[in-house]
């Protein structure tokens, strides 16, 4: 099928010479399309991504990261505004004040005062997870006091709250995700295991060659410490099951109120008026920015040359998602920006 934005994303796909990406919508109900643009691989010309073409999904992870602790918190295991060392009598910082302080709400609404961090390479073994942040986070110069701070987006931060919820559940953050939300939602393909994402499909990573065509980049990088923060490989199917349950306040597709509606709208709720974009903000693990004259929710993700986003425009009962696989410039709006508008008109 042939839809009005269609010729409009291959342009901007050639424009930006992009290998391949995958654009996905639904409702509350069912999936409306998956659309793929391009290939898997520049190695591979004849083979187009299919619907359950596989993407590291990067940052959306968080929206699942936030999910599983607000599980945790529904069920009395977590409490989003006690202070962290009631978990991790340990924990060090820089400022001890904000070490004795800081909870769960700060690091999810990115409001702790912990620096930026991105280190796509590192261990393999989830379980170095607490080690790098013994190390790390009393090195960490804050810029402010949790709470105080202004929003600074940090993973350290999101790597943080996952240990905390390993600690209090004795297992390995992939595993509660898996159980607390992945499997309950149905999204069995989506994975933190880049051997199991391998056995799919797979959109490899592309980036610009001397000419500036797309060509192979033949590493995939990954930190296991970082789950948490944007491990997860998905397909655009998956990933409309989890838009509907953010969408459906909290209900699976099979009708299970898995998480108390309040908990979906805390996500949604603006704790910080910057954002990715000029006129976005962001709550719990969500990002929040206007569409075609409409606030929609959810998360963009980069883990270059990878790039995605997920969002939700809740009063309509409407997402898009988008999944990428090589660098490309300009505004990361511009995707659901194009298939919003055309979803608003129809």
């Amino acid at each position: 099928m042939i839809h009005p934005w269609t010729e409009k994303l291959e342009q901007f796909r050639k424009e930006n010479r992009i290998a391949g990406f995958t654009v996905a919508a639904t409702d509350r109900t069912h999936t409306l399309f998956v659309e793929a643009f391009g290939v898997e691989s520049v190695e591979r010309p004849a083979q187009a991504p299919t619907e359950d073409t596989m993407y590291r999904i990067a940052s959306i992870t968080k929206i699942v990261t936030g999910l599983s602790i607000l599980r945790l918190v529904q069920d009395g295991v977590l409490d989003l505004h006690c202070p962290v060392r009631e978990y991790l009598p340990w924990l060090t910082l820089s400022n001890e004040r904000a070490a004795e302080t800081v909870t769960l709400y700060h690091l999810l609404t990115h409001r702790a005062g912990l620096p930026a961090e991105y280190t796509p390479e590192g261990p393999r073994e989830e379980s170095a997870l607490e080690g790098s942040l013994r190390e790390g986070l009393p090195t960490l110069k804050l810029h402010g006091l949790p709470g105080e701070a202004e929003f600074l987006y940090s993973n350290w931060g999101i790597r943080l709250a996952s240990h905390v919820a390993e600690v209090a559940c004795s297992k390995p953050f992939s595993r509660i995700a898996r159980e607390l939300i992945l499997d309950p939602l149905g999204m069995h393909r989506t994975t933190y295991d880049l051997c199991v994402a391998a056995t799919y499909p797979m959109s490899l990573p592309h980036e610009h060659g001397e000419n500036g065509d797309p060509i192979v980049r033949h590493v995939m990088l990954e930190n296991a410490a970082r789950l948490a923060a944007g491990g997860l490989y998905a397909s655009a199917p998956d990933l409309c099951i989890l838009a509907r349950f953010l969408m459906n306040d909290g209900k699976t597709d099979n009708g299970e109120q898995l998480l108390d509606p309040a908990y979906i709208a805390m996500m949604r709720e603006r704790v910080s008026e910057r954002g990715p974009e000029e006129n976005g903000g962001y709550g719990l693990t969500m990002h929040q920015f206007e569409s075609n004259d409409t606030m929609v929710f959810g998360h963009f993700g980069s883990a270059p040359p990878y790039s995605s986003g997920l969002f939700t425009e809740p009063q309509r009962g409407l997402a898009v998602i988008y999944l990428v696989n090589t660098p490309y410039k300009g505004s990361r709006t511009v995707i659901p920006d194009a298939v919003f508008a055309a979803l608003f008109k129809a």
